[in-house]
């Protein structure tokens, strides 16, 4: 499967299991005519960003939507949530899910990029569904198993 890259990278100073974290999930509309050109801008800023707040997570693609998965500090997620409303490369953000997290699903990474395009039915199925939790453990699921192609 195609799928995961990213640079593994903590925050100086932060337990990236620190269990007062929180986890998010939502997912957007790429407005973007090139998706591809639009993640290659996207990573690097987001994960030096996630490094710095203590944030962990997966940014998953289908054709025209993102999926994210996000865990860290309240603060930090409502930064970044603040941000990412306001990015132009998307539109019509929705969070599926969020709230208190026991433990983080995705460590050790800043931002992993997940292309999602084989499993684009299932991915749909749980938009469809509204089912943000289910998103959370399918794209913890491939980072945790590593089914990639990183470059």
């Amino acid at each position: 499967m195609k799928g995961i890259e990213s640079v593994a990278t903590k925050a100086a100073g932060e337990d990236m299991t620190n269990s007062s974290i929180e986890r998010l999930v939502y997912r957007s509309r790429v407005v973007h005519p090139a998706p591809m050109t639009a993640l290659e801008d996207i990573l690097p800023v987001a994960q030096a960003w996630n490094a710095r707040w203590g944030i962990t997570g997966a940014l998953g693609y289908t054709g025209r939507t993102y999926v994210q998965l996000l865990e860290g500090p309240t603060e930090s997620l409502d930064s970044l949530l603040e941000r990412l409303r306001s990015d132009l490369r998307h539109t019509d953000l929705r969070v599926l899910a969020r709230g208190p997290a026991a433990g983080r699903l995705v460590t050790g990474w800043s931002m992993a990029r997940i292309d999602l395009t084989l499993l684009e039915a299932e991915v749909t199925a749980l938009l469809d569904a509204g089912d943000g939790e289910g998103l959370a453990a399918l794209l913890a699921g491939l980072v945790r198993r590593g089914e990639t192609e990183a470059r």
